[in-house]
């Protein structure tokens, strides 16, 4: 499912993405998995995949500009919570190695030209951190799985409306 981001919501996004950089500039966390995209980029990219996610399930987006990050978590549901993995070229579904995901984690695809977001698919934390491992050529190792071997996002909504209910 493709989400377009409207021109006043990419503003907004714009200028917290700048905020955050500056924020986190030389935090370890912080990386740009490519030198073609700086980290601004990143967190634009990322900002449109919450919102895209946000506008599809009803949910409020965690926007706080923290200095330590968001520890990767984009929503909070009641009983769970959610990360929205955004990327140019999302073949994958990644985590790092040694970190604590979220319960459910969300690929989605951010598309320049056309400033939308299309929502890929999903899979959970104990299926991601048993995923195979690979550093993709930028000297960081993660958990992997295939953007085609997620689960398709009309049953994240089950999901959802579960963890709604239980809170």
């Amino acid at each position: 499912m493709k989400v377009a981001i409207p021109d006043n919501w990419m503003a907004t996004i714009r200028k917290l993405g700048a905020e955050r950089h500056k924020l986190h500039q030389g935090h370890d966390t912080s990386r740009p998995l490519s030198e073609l995209y700086a980290a601004l980029d990143n967190e634009v990219i990322g900002l449109a995949g919450e919102y895209a996610f946000s506008s599809v399930f009803a949910l409020m987006p965690d926007w706080e500009v923290r200095p330590g990050g968001d520890n990767g978590i984009d929503f909070n549901v009641g009983a769970g919570t959610l990360d929205v993995k955004t990327a140019r070229k999302p073949f994958n579904l990644i985590v790092e190695v040694g970190t604590t995901p979220a319960d459910i984690l969300v690929l989605a695809g951010w598309d320049d030209k056309t400033t939308t977001v299309e929502l890929i698919g999903w899979e959970t934390r104990a299926k991601i951190l048993m995923a195979p491992r690979k550093d993709f050529g930028y000297g960081i190792t993660n958990h992997y799985i295939e953007a085609a071997s997620l689960r398709k996002m009309a049953i994240l909504y089950d999901h959802v409306e579960k963890w709604r209910r239980a809170s």
